[in-house]
């Protein structure tokens, strides 16, 4: 190789290692974690007391979720419309029954299952178990709020 060749292969070896950010630190457990969890929480609490500003506060701006059956649901519009409609159904109950963390830096990625109960007026409890993933985003302040989410039912649909 003549000397042309070998000073810009040193060059862009240079510019793509220099250039590049260190690879990010792999987190389960840990303050970060915690306060995803606090999230979590504050989500399911949010739409068991029908608190549709409280469930859309836990959602980026840009929120994306993928209920199963349905359409997307894109941004805090939406969310809302989507919330209301949600909790009109009835009672809504239950809890997170599991949750695995990951934290990459900014991002974070949660694979977690649930309970999920719906009480109609008038009606009897439902119960369905899920599973999702949540894809939380860090704030500028430093907290964490859902940026995508999507689940679907241990129900087979036939």
């Amino acid at each position: 190789m003549n000397t042309k060749w070998k000073v810009a292969a040193v060059a862009l070896l240079l510019t793509v290692g220099l250039g590049c950010p260190q690879p990010m630190q792999e987190a389960t457990s840990g303050p970060d974690v915690d306060a995803i969890n606090e999230v979590r929480a504050a989500e399911f609490a949010a739409m068991a007391a029908g608190d549709i500003e409280a469930a859309v506060a836990v959602f980026t701006d840009d929120c994306v979720l993928m209920p199963p059956n349905g359409a997307a649901v894109v941004g805090h519009e939406a969310l809302g419309a989507w919330v209301q409609a949600f909790t009109e159904m009835g009672a809504i109950g239950g809890e997170y029954t599991g949750s695995d963390v990951v934290v990459l830096g900014d991002w974070a990625i949660e694979r977690y299952t649930a309970t999920m109960t719906v009480t109609p007026p008038g009606g009897e409890t439902a119960e369905e178990t899920i599973k999702g993933i949540h894809i939380y985003r860090r704030q500028a302040d430093g907290s964490w709020k859902i940026a995508q989410d999507v689940w679907n039912s241990d129900i087979p649909l036939y």
